[in-house]
């Protein structure tokens, strides 16, 4: 069930529906990186799910542009994000992705600024 429009709060990259909170992290990939960025981003979604970070919902990654991916998870629980930053198994993860790409905040991600955005979704198994 996706959250109705009086559900959102906390801004553009975070929104609350009966099941907890979403979060949308962007990345630019660094060139001539892009499979190895993939494949950390599909171990980063299977390491939080095998920690209780994130719930079952469907995460997402989605392509906005040649070189820019967006990740949508579903935390846990509201205490995840913070867990999540003292879990070893997720920050080596964090870092790996960190050498591969950029992290970006929404307004820099392109097409973003329209109104509806579209992006491409990129198998996340």
């Amino acid at each position: 069930m996706y959250p109705s429009k009086s559900a959102l709060i906390g801004g553009p990259s975070v929104y609350r529906h009966p099941m907890g909170m979403i979060a949308i992290g962007a990345y630019r990939v660094h060139e001539g990186r892009q499979e190895l960025f993939l494949e950390a981003l599909r171990q980063d979604l299977v390491t939080m799910r095998d920690e209780g970070l994130i719930s079952d919902w469907p995460a997402m990654i989605l392509r906005a542009g040649d070189d820019v991916f967006l990740q949508l998870v579903e935390w846990a629980d509201e205490d995840a994000p913070a867990r999540s930053t003292n879990n070893q198994r997720v920050m080596a993860i964090w870092t790996k992705k960190r050498t591969l790409a950029d992290y970006l905040s929404l307004a820099e991600v392109p097409g973003a600024d329209r109104l509806f955005p579209s992006f491409e979704e990129i198998p996340s198994k």
